[in-house]
């Protein structure tokens, strides 16, 4: 993806005032402009040193970790306000479609019983949360496949804290909605059926 944006260059010729756009390309999904402040690009709209922000971790501190502010990509240019950003954005982002593909997993499990009541007892369905959450740190955290896949090293406090409040989301809410099913089932000549407001009429 490239974003297209210009610099106006306003000189005087001839008496009048004319306007000379100079078009240039920001890579985001390359690495070539990772040392690239893209505040430049639109820094004509801002002429005060006040509608500057500050980056969250200053570079210059000692107080949080190197990985929190400096890229190994880009030889450790500070992430902040470059397009390395977005590569670690894009890396906690596909964290948490893994985190909440852990929930999908153990709601899956059955349709009708409780996790405490069925148990962990799937080793393949148990091999699959752990596989698939070492493929992705394997992703993350090897640096040749940093620059093929354009993965990023994110720190671990977001590796999964983030994206944890959806996992509980997902899992209680299904928990819920099987108390609510296994309340409305009753047995009725030899055959189970469910009865409320989530299913009606259903034999099995």
């Amino acid at each position: 993806m490239q974003c297209d944006t210009y610099k106006p260059d306003t000189y005087v010729e001839g008496g009048s005032l004319l306007t000379n756009k100079i078009w240039t390309k920001l890579a985001w999904d390359k690495t070539k402009h990772s040392k690239v402040d893209i505040r430049m690009f639109y820094s004509q709209a801002r002429t005060e040193d006040s509608n500057w922000t500050s980056c969250r971790w200053n570079p210059d501190s000692t107080d949080y970790p190197g990985f929190f502010k400096f890229s190994h990509v880009s030889d450790n240019f500070p992430i902040c306000y470059s397009t390395e950003a977005l590569k670690y954005a894009q890396s906690g982002y596909l964290v948490s479609i893994v985190c909440v593909q852990w929930a999908d997993l153990m709601i899956c499990k059955t349709r009708n019983l409780s996790i405490s009541q069925q148990g962990m007892v799937n080793s393949f369905g148990n091999f699959g949360l752990f596989f698939e959450t070492a493929l992705v740190a394997i992703l993350l955290y090897v640096p040749f496949l940093n620059i093929a896949l354009g993965t990023r090293q994110i720190p671990f406090a977001h590796f999964a804290v983030p994206s944890f409040s959806f996992y509980v989301a997902i899992f209680f809410y299904d928990e819920l909605r099987k108390i609510w099913l296994r309340n409305g089932m009753t047995r009725e000549g030899g055959k189970l059926k469910l009865r409320g407001w989530i299913v009606q009429n259903t034999y099995y």
